[in-house]
């Protein structure tokens, strides 16, 4: 075999450069511009429960509640804590939220690798604004139950049902918020006809988390009552840039008036969305158009979100992106971008007079509107589908192609 030739070896080095080392580079630089900021959470929580660790001991300190998160994350916390000697406890917290969007990353390569897109494009996560905000700015582990998630759909579209059951249990053990991915993940799980037993999986791998912490005298009620207060805890309409934020602005009691309009939305996309994934359950790049579709539609359409649920909504529309490869998916992850980066800028800078969130609201409609498009040919699907089911008169199918165009 021969060498390359000139061209072709600077044409190898150059594309070495744009999807290795410079999102690598942009990465760094992006995180050293955040790190010494000290974010809101951090003296209100997340320093507190870190010292609270260190004061009673990585294992002392679960003998009674002493956080509003589920034990998972403080497990983690409990490890970083034994190096509390070396580093400031905020540098410690940076650092873990850094590891965990190296596992997400990890997680998104995983996933273009199941969709057969390249696995090393998932490097550009590392250059995402929301992640950079969430992991350095604000010292966040959105990325860790984010990570599950995308490792749970990679699992669900190679077929490995309980690995991704495994996954999904995981992730709940971090934050509710990975409910945003269940639609797509019921969905599969019924096109797949999964066995019963397999519906427990995630049940069973949340209670085992829990187990240590309630073994080390945590109250068991106190432990499966942690999400039931945290939706208890913020009274707001919402911080997220999506049309609930009219509410926190302008007439907070009436909008609260209007939750169950937003409850009743979502719960709709929800069932809309698991019915497509049924559907399309051995369609790699539409399960990852309807997991970008649920990651954005739910937190738009629910009230009492915060700055930071449009998290799985970045992600994903950066794997539709770069498994799709088509305008309408670019415009999509740019349009989640700005939500998401304007909802987070709001909450540091602008915190009582959230303006930029409007602005926000309109560009997660938009990106919204983009994906509802590309699965336009689907939802005609499900529509012919309940047609035949009605009137037992065939219909014909169409194929979707990468575009999200019916062939």
């Amino acid at each position: 075999m021969s060498d390359p030739g000139p061209d072709q070896s600077a044409h190898q080095i150059q594309r070495l450069q744009l999807t290795i080392i410079l999102p690598v580079l942009l990465g760094i630089v992006g995180r050293a511009i955040c790190w010494t900021r000290r974010p809101p959470d951090m003296a209100l929580f997340l320093e507190p429960w870190f010292n609270h660790i260190v004061r009673y001991g990585p294992i002392g300190a679960f003998r009674h509640p002493f956080s509003n998160y589920e034990p998972a994350y403080l497990y983690l916390l409990a490890v970083g804590s034994l190096a509390h000697n070396a580093f400031a406890a905020m540098t410690i917290i940076k650092i873990m939220s850094v590891a965990g969007t190296l596992f997400l990353t990890l997680a998104l390569g995983d996933l273009l690798r199941a969709a057969g897109a390249k696995a090393v494009d998932a490097l550009l996560l590392l250059i995402l604004p929301s992640v950079i905000f969430n992991d350095a700015l604000l010292a966040q582990c959105d990325a860790l139950w984010a990570g599950c998630c995308l490792f749970a759909l990679a699992a669900m579209i190679r077929g490995r049902t309980i690995r991704a059951m495994i996954w999904c249990g995981l992730a709940i053990s971090f934050k509710a918020q990975a409910a945003f991915m269940a639609p797509v993940i019921l969905g599969a799980m019924i096109g797949r006809r999964a066995p019963w037993w397999q519906w427990l999986i995630p049940a069973g791998v949340f209670l085992s988390t829990l187990t240590p912490a309630w073994l080390m005298g945590w109250p068991a009620a106190d432990l499966l009552t942690v999400y039931v207060g945290q939706a208890k805890l913020d009274h707001l309409a919402g911080r997220l840039a999506n049309p609930w934020i009219l509410g926190t602005i302008y007439n907070e009691q009436a909008a609260r008036t209007l939750f169950f309009l937003g409850n009743l939305a979502a719960a709709g996309a929800a069932v809309a969305i698991a019915a497509l994934a049924a559907r399309a359950v051995r369609d790699a790049r539409q399960l990852i158009l309807l997991a970008a579709l649920s990651g954005t539609a739910l937190p738009f359409l629910l009230p009492k979100m915060l700055e930071r649920y449009y998290f799985l909504g970045d992600v994903m529309t950066l794997a539709l992106a770069l498994s799709w490869k088509c305008p309408g998916t670019r415009t999509a992850v740019n349009a989640v971008q700005a939500a998401s980066a304007l909802s987070l800028i709001t909450y540091v800078y602008f915190f009582y007079d959230p303006y930029p969130t409007l602005a926000g609201a309109v560009c997660a409609g938009a990106a919204l509107f983009v994906m509802c498009r590309l699965a336009g040919p689907q939802f005609s699907g499900i529509v012919d589908w309940a047609k035949f089911r009605i009137s037992g008169q065939p219909v014909r199918e169409g194929r979707v192609s990468s575009t999200g165009l019916q062939a």
